[in-house]
């Protein structure tokens, strides 16, 4: 239960950033902004920490959807609803793909053929440069020619909510309690007669449909996506998104995605050392705190809390025995 109240106030909080669709702004941009990656980090959250699936081309799916939407919406002309869905379907065919293809290797091996393909990409992207403008790249209006700026921060906002909701829910289903014991022991799962090999196959398509959807979203945001947007970095970020707030609970990535998004905006003056500092900062939490930043939260909000009631009860006491 107290899971289901946890989950329930991710949520709420989610939610709070609708106060500012009439306020548009440099705060509401940046807002809609960590919003997109959100979505990606829940992703991470989802694939490697709760079906414990090895994978680092969160870039990669992000972009796939992104350059679809823009290709086949700009240059094909394809209905824009139709350009989002055929990103999402198609990030979601090549996730599965990818999992086909190194189906046969495991754990480490598997984690550096994906991030492997999270370097390769941007070379991919440079090589099509007359489709998509390789480090040019595209620039693409999208929704921002047929809705307010505001609408399109709601849709953002909103999009993201239903995302994570989704994500929670799925893992309360019979489905999302096979993923567990899938993560928790791949071996038993399959001496119980649990086909893992579908499951894992199901979590690839269903990560690759929500971030290709998220990639379909940015490039619509944004407008404007090339090759150094989608680069090794990037997948990096987003990896770490879960891993900074906390993959345990449900609230963490946002408070990952929180310091991972906002922290440049903080440490403008040193932008040059910026990836030095991310570096450093991670290592840290790694070290000092490896269940992330959330866990820690939770349990200092807890002993001041009990310290609270517990000054309150001392105080009372007194007054009870006159």
């Amino acid at each position: 239960m107290n899971d289901h109240y946890k989950k329930l106030g991710t949520l709420l909080a989610l939610i709070l950033p609708f106060a500012l669709i009439g306020k548009v702004g440099y705060a509401q941009w940046v807002i809609g902004y960590v919003y997109l990656f959100l979505i990606q980090g829940y992703v991470a959250w989802f694939l490697f920490f709760r079906t414990n699936q090895p994978f680092f081309g969160y870039s990669v799916t992000m972009a796939l959807g992104a350059y679809s939407t823009a290709i086949l919406t700009g240059i094909y002309e394809w209905p824009l609803v139709l350009g989002i869905l055929a990103g999402g379907v198609i990030a979601s065919a090549v996730a599965m793909l990818l999992f086909l293809s190194t189906s046969r290797a495991r754990g480490f091996y598997l984690s550096m053929i994906s991030f492997l393909l999270a370097i390769m990409f941007p070379m991919l992207i440079d090589a099509l440069r007359p489709i998509t403008g390789g480090r040019n790249g595209i620039y693409f209006r999208g929704l921002r020619d047929m809705w307010s700026r505001g609408g399109l921060f709601a849709l953002i906002v909103g999009s993201t909510v239903l995302a994570v909701a989704f994500l929670f829910w799925l893992m309360s289903t019979k489905t999302g309690k096979t993923f567990t014991l899938i993560a928790e022991n791949d071996d038993l799962a399959q001496a119980v007669g649990i086909n893992t090999f579908k499951y894992k196959l199901l979590a690839y398509g269903i990560a690759g449909l929500i971030s290709g959807l998220g990639g379909a979203l940015y490039v619509n945001y944004i407008g404007f996506i090339s090759s150094i947007d989608v680069g090794v970095f990037t997948t990096t970020y987003i990896t770490f998104i879960p891993i900074v707030g906390g993959s345990q609970l449900c609230y963490g990535p946002i408070l990952g995605a929180l310091i991972v998004f906002l922290l440049p905006d903080l440490l403008v003056p040193m932008e040059r050392f910026m990836d030095i500092i991310f570096g450093g900062v991670f290592v840290a939490i790694i070290l000092l705190i490896p269940g992330g930043i959330a866990p820690g939260l939770e349990r200092l909000v807890k002993w001041a809390y009990k310290r609270l009631v517990r000054r309150r009860h001392d105080c009372i006491k007194p007054e009870t025995q006159l």
